[in-house]
């Protein structure tokens, strides 16, 4: 590793009672020189405070509930150029943290995401097809090329972390900072490998659902018409099925369902044009963060020997 690198970046792992991963994943920061490492407690019940400070990191308890309170809290204290979050039941390999480095710091990237590549059988399948449907959600709303946003393993500058607004709560923390970084910023992924939990886990099904809403808020939230024109775009499917009952009338029955074919050939055109919309506002959106992207210059925070 080079000999800079542990001075670029702070460690945020935000736990609850994850003593037997925490202290497997201290272990590893530890050995790889990571020592400034700050453990965000969400409250624990078990041995994780002990087992944080037996590795000597800073130990703050969250003021509130819920991973993303404990993610910005942890922000607020960080000082250095760079800041990482992870996961600490041992999931992630702190051996990626280098080359998430060098990709954030060669390539000017505000954010780098550790991709989960390898070993995706380690993650629930319907956690995996989940993430697919949001990733491809937030692919198409901020023009980006990401594999896995959901990871819980990704590096920020810390001057875009601290500009960030929270607007969700719990599991959804890691879209609603990738999106804001998106919008204002520039953000890549590495591939990673996953590994077996340790411990039980927390994440369920519903956390998926949830996280699926506050997706849509965000949408909602950074381009609202685009929401409202795949509400409209949505007409097409009753106006297809609605103009297929009426031709097939009048071409098998002789019928002609005139009012009906009215409403048909309504649900079609506005069907037809919030699609057409949706399209062009996504045209003209990913055009602005081009151009926010191109003309937003920042100067290297950190170098490496």
């Amino acid at each position: 590793m080079h000999k800079d690198a542990s001075e670029c970046i702070t460690i945020i792992i935000p736990v609850k009672n994850e003593e037997e991963g925490l202290d497997f994943t201290l272990r590893e920061l530890h050995e790889l020189g990571f020592n400034d490492v700050i453990v965000v407690d969400g409250h624990s019940t078990d041995n994780t405070v002990n087992v944080a400070k037996k590795y000597g990191a800073l130990v703050v308890e969250q003021p509130g509930d819920g991973k993303a309170d404990a993610v910005y809290y942890g922000l607020r204290m960080v000082k250095k150029p760079y800041v990482l979050l992870m996961d600490g039941d041992g999931t992630y390999d702190p051996s990626y943290i280098q080359a998430m480095l060098n990709k954030a710091i060669n390539e000017d990237l505000d954010e780098v995401l550790g991709a989960r590549t390898w070993g995706r059988e380690n993650i629930p399948l319907i956690n995996r097809f989940g993430n697919t449907i949001l990733t491809s959600l937030f692919n198409m709303m901020f023009g980006t090329n990401l594999s896995d946003v959901l990871t819980g393993m990704y590096l920020l500058r810390t001057s875009i972390a601290k500009a960030i607004i929270p607007s969700t709560s719990g599991f959804s923390v890691e879209v609603d900072i990738a999106s804001q970084v998106a919008s204002m910023g520039k953000v890549g992924e590495i591939p990673i490998k996953y590994r077996r939990r340790i411990g039980d886990p927390k994440l369920r099904w519903m956390h998926g659902i949830n996280i699926g809403i506050d997706m849509i808020k965000l949408m909602a939230r950074f381009n609202p018409i685009l929401i409202l024109a795949l509400l409209a775009s949505l007409l097409v499917i009753p106006g297809i099925i609605l103009t297929i009952y009426v031709a097939s009338q009048l071409i098998v029955n002789h019928i002609n369902h005139f009012i009906w074919g009215i409403i048909a050939f309504q649900l079609d055109t506005t069907g037809l044009l919030g699609i057409l919309i949706s399209l062009n506002t996504l045209m003209i959106k990913r055009m602005e963060y081009r151009v926010i992207r191109l003309f937003t210059k920042r100067e290297a925070e950190c170098t490496l020997e």
